[in-house]
């Protein structure tokens, strides 16, 4: 197996995605490329899948400040396959799996589905199951509806309620839809404890995306207790925007997140939050239609994170 890597963060933001595409390009099935990135690659990773659907497998790590590692495998023909087979092939939690244990894992995993806003998992309740989102975003939320917080986005292919797997207790917070129609999977915890006793690497992957939460997590509240709210609603925004020039379509669901929604992300009120992102669209970072934000400018963006 051959192994690339690539370092973007020398390059200019919009330069980055050609790169990325060309090394992919090149690489056979089964093959891996490591990107480093200086920040949220969610967005790069969207784009990936929107222009080579279903060709790789990938996951994200957050290093340390200002480093990130993506590790893309690019697929063979079957990793494509539109099936809980599938998609446990290409979520970086159940890949390290082999094909015998994923297809024990896909017999007794639920195809589930939910609407904007609807409550999947209410807050300080049990879930004793391990989740994985096939397509659209849901969000931890915790608090009520006069100071809510979105704790993070789970985006598809990432799994949830992995702490709750190690820990068995209650949720700290509600998982809610934040696309219009979200699906996901759900596998019962203690049939992934007992794949997980005999393949230690699945355990070892499931700590691992919890310790990717925990930094994700440590990094908002550092941020939204030394940062100004317009740096704080930028970064908000950031894995929305893909690694082009100039304002360009944002992913979904952002078109369909309230302003109540982006003031929970970056922990303040929908007020405060309306004059920062009207002072985003004055800077030219971000571009409204009908009251929703539909463009965003990922350069201007970071630099208005780094200094606003």
């Amino acid at each position: 197996m051959s192994d690339q890597r690539v370092d973007v963060r020398v390059l200019p933001l919009w330069e980055r995605a050609v790169a990325i595409d060309a090394a992919f390009d090149d690489l056979c099935p089964t093959e891996t490329l490591t990107v480093v990135t200086n920040n949220d690659p969610r967005a790069l990773m969207s784009r990936m899948e929107q222009l080579r659907p279903e060709q790789s497998v990938w996951r994200y790590r957050r290093v340390g400040e200002g480093e990130w590692h993506v590790t893309l495998t690019r697929t063979s023909g079957e990793a494509a396959e539109a099936s809980i087979q599938g998609l446990l092939r290409r979520s970086f939690v159940f890949a390290v799996l082999d094909e015998p244990a994923r297809t024990r894992v896909a017999n007794v995993a639920t195809e589930r589905t939910a609407r904007k806003n609807q409550i999947i998992v209410p807050e300080n309740a049990e879930f004793p199951s391990v989740g994985i989102v096939w397509e659209g975003v849901i969000a931890l939320v915790s608090g009520n509806s006069g100071r809510e917080r979105l704790l993070y986005e789970i985006f598809p292919f990432e799994t949830f309620g992995e702490g709750l797997f190690f820990d068995e207790g209650m949720t700290t917070g509600r998982f809610v839809a934040l696309s219009k129609v979200v699906r996901y999977v759900t596998i019962p915890r203690q049939n992934v404890r007992a794949i997980g006793l005999q393949k230690p690497e699945l355990l070892l992957s499931i700590g691992t995306s919890c310790a990717q939460r925990v930094r994700m997590l440590a990094s908002e509240l550092t941020s939204q207790a030394s940062q100004p709210i317009l740096g704080r609603i930028a970064a908000a925004l950031v894995p929305y925007a893909i690694p082009e020039r100039g304002l360009t379509p944002a992913l979904a669901p952002l078109s369909h997140m309230t302003q109540a929604q982006l003031a929970a992300s970056a922990g303040t009120v929908k007020e405060v939050a309306a004059r920062a992102i009207a002072e985003l669209e004055l800077r030219e970072a971000l571009r409204r239609e009908r009251g929703h934000i539909r463009y965003l400018d990922r350069e201007k963006l970071l630099k208005i994170v780094e200094n606003p």
